[in-house]
């Protein structure tokens, strides 16, 4: 068994990031990591771009396959990372306790994001009434109040936690990250987050970092309008 250093929230270009899955994996090698799932929003595409490049160039990373899930439940939309050890295929529901069940069948885990950041869809008190195998109680974008705020929830819950960078540029990865004891497979690692075996690092973005990022972001829109 051994101490992987794993970043379980990472956004590329198949959805709201600004680089591409092929730039992110190498900034994932740069930082140490050994795990890693690209989650991009309502797609496994990202996920499946990054199997292939890490089989192609051999790279030592072990890919969760991921998506961050727009879900919905009583009329509340939020998000939900889905993490599985291997494709699950496309016919993934969205309504929440659908999703959860969808998430069982094919042993992947069900990890409601950002909890308490309501602007970004997090889904607040709703942990108290939807299952989830652990929360994210840690995410590098979100502000220190709320990410205690869910290390709170998860401890009253009994729930394991995990730390992210939830990156949407390739400088982002490992802002916060996760250490799991396991060894490196994808099966192994997500039944050792479900057993709690997970030490977090907090971390966030820094302001500059967080400057650069928006600029990219809006030269990218910007860029689209001009090709409409």
């Amino acid at each position: 068994m051994r101490a992987l250093k794993a970043d379980l929230h990472v956004h590329s270009t198949h959805s709201d990031g600004l680089d591409p899955v092929e730039l992110v994996l190498e900034s994932a090698l740069e930082k140490g990591l050994d795990v890693i799932s690209i989650t991009d929003h309502n797609t496994f595409a990202g996920s499946k771009a990054a199997a292939k490049y890490i089989k192609e160039k051999g790279l030592d990373l072990v890919l969760i396959y991921g998506n961050e899930v727009r879900a919905h439940y009583l009329g509340k939309l939020f998000d939900v990372l889905i993490l599985c050890p291997e494709y699950p295929g496309e016919d993934w529901p969205r309504e929440a306790l659908r999703l959860y069940d969808w998430a069982e069948k094919r042993n992947c885990l069900y990890i409601p994001a950002h909890p308490f950041d309501e602007r970004r869809y997090g889904c607040g008190k709703l942990l108290y009434d939807i299952d989830s195998h652990a929360i994210e109680v840690w995410n590098a974008r979100a502000p220190k109040l709320l990410n205690e705020e869910a290390l709170r929830v998860a401890k009253e819950l009994g729930k394991p936690g995990v730390a992210n960078s939830d990156a949407h540029e390739a400088k982002q990865v490992a802002t916060a990250f996760s250490v799991i004891e396991a060894e490196p497979e994808a099966e192994a690692i997500l039944e050792a987050i479900v057993k709690g075996r997970v030490k977090i690092h907090k971390g966030n973005v820094k302001a500059t970092d967080y400057v650069r990022y928006v600029g990219r972001k809006l030269i990218r829109r910007a860029g689209r309008g001009l090709y409409k």
